[in-house]
């Protein structure tokens, strides 16, 4: 089961730990999953592996 949902807001657990919204969830063949996440300035989707992200505290 996919550890976030579509419409979460999400931070990078790493970096500058912007945050975005989750806009889709693919699963991976090997059982993990990968987001598709709206980061907010920059106009595209960004993909990010499952342990990249955390909750939003905002």
């Amino acid at each position: 089961m996919a550890k976030f949902v579509i419409g979460e807001r999400v931070e990078r657990a790493t970096d500058d730990h912007q945050d975005g919204v989750v806009v889709a969830v693919f699963p991976t063949t090997d059982g993990d999953f990968r987001y598709a996440v709206d980061m907010e300035g920059y106009g595209a989707l960004q993909f990010f592996a499952e342990e990249k992200l955390v909750v939003c505290a905002r």
